[in-house]
């Protein structure tokens, strides 16, 4: 019996659906890291072969590279991901284990949600100013309301999973691996 087996159906067919728009994410995430390592080719070879590097090549790699963490946070939350130190393995088991898990999904999703809410704050003063960047002179809003958005999508996605955890009491969900906590 697999993991979403325990589930119940309403929430086994929204982890399907989260678990969708998680991968599109990922997809996106890869496209532009894909992108980004065209974009670093040419210019290095325009740089040193042709003394023609690409113009504004310095802030389309900040934009990619900010595309490729923001656009990758809504599986990680979702999936569990995060890189976890586990010195005290004892503290993972029975209820006490899921007491923990659900306190620290709890805290998880109002730290990312007030994250979201001070990057939308950034997203509508940018518009409000006209912020370009430097070169390129790229509208700043386009760029952080689509942070505001990946980072909102990944606190539901945390809260969809501490959900996930609430409604089994006692019990772990597994980890990024697929295993279970030590001891059960």
């Amino acid at each position: 019996m697999n993991d979403v087996a325990k589930d119940h159906p309403l929430i086994a067919r929204l982890n399907k659906i989260a678990g969708k728009i998680a991968d599109i994410c990922l997809m996106l995430a890869c496209l532009v890291l894909l992108w980004l390592v065209g974009l670093t080719c040419v210019d290095v070879i325009g740089r040193y072969f042709f003394r023609s590097p690409v113009v504004g090549a310095t802030e389309l790699v900040q934009i990619s590279m900010a595309g490729t963490i923001f656009f990758s946070l809504p599986a990680m939350f979702l999936r569990d991901d995060q890189v976890v130190v586990d010195l005290f393995s004892f503290v993972r088991k029975g209820w006490f284990g899921w007491a923990v898990s659900v306190i620290f999904s709890l805290a998880t999703v109002v730290a990312v949600f007030i994250v979201a809410d001070r990057v939308f704050d950034y997203a509508v003063r940018a518009w409000e100013d006209g912020d370009k960047t430097i070169y390129l002179h790229i509208p700043r809003y386009l760029i952080v309301s689509l942070i505001t958005a990946m980072v909102y999508l990944s606190a539901v996605f945390a809260g969809f999973r501490g959900l996930r955890l609430l409604l089994r009491p006692g019990q772990m969900l597994p980890d990024e691996t697929g295993g279970r906590a030590p001891g059960e």
